[in-house]
């Protein structure tokens, strides 16, 4: 198929469809990688947010994505990519809090744990959530529940304690 020529406005329209006609099926399908590669952690609020992840990729790439013979093949497609890029920074989160609790820890004394290791660099509430997400399992459901925020006011929340910790090291 020839590149698309359409306007901004009209790619809106278009993707509005596609995120009504498909915005759950994807979520069902991001809930089955995620299930695949994962059943003890929870999957709904992580299905979610690489379905809306993969819509923001998709927007930022709209020329090519409408381009495409079949776009919807394209939004699955990316979505696979998605979960997997998800569940890589999971797991190198998870090894790095691992890490830096297990280099804490020396012989025949008490252990270290990071909240000394981190102590001015992130609250222990923050370190605390990084704990409960990324080593206990807990679902952004569950947590926005408790704490009373929104997904995404979490989800902004992590991104940025990850960001400090980031740049200590």
């Amino acid at each position: 198929m020839g590149v698309w020529n359409g306007t901004d406005q009209e790619a809106e329209e278009i993707f509005h469809r596609f995120f009504v006609e498909e915005y759950e099926k994807l979520i069902r399908c991001a809930g089955i990688y995620l299930r695949a590669y994962d059943q003890r952690k929870p999957i709904n609020g992580r299905s979610e947010i690489t379905v809306q992840e993969m819509f923001t990729l998709a927007w930022e790439r709209r020329q090519e994505v409408l381009s495409k013979e079949k776009p919807i093949g394209w939004l699955y497609n990316a979505l696979q990519y998605k979960v997997m890029e998800l569940l890589r920074e999971e797991n190198r989160w998870a090894k790095l809090l691992l890490r830096y609790e297990q280099q804490n820890m020396k012989p025949a004394e008490e252990p270290i744990s990071l909240e000394v290791e981190f102590a001015g660099l992130v609250p222990d509430e923050d370190l605390e959530l990084l704990y409960r997400i990324y080593l206990y399992g807990y679902s952004y459901n569950e947590l926005c529940q408790e704490m009373g925020l929104t997904k995404s006011a979490l989800a902004v929340k992590v991104h940025r304690i990850k960001e400090k910790i980031k740049k200590f090291f």
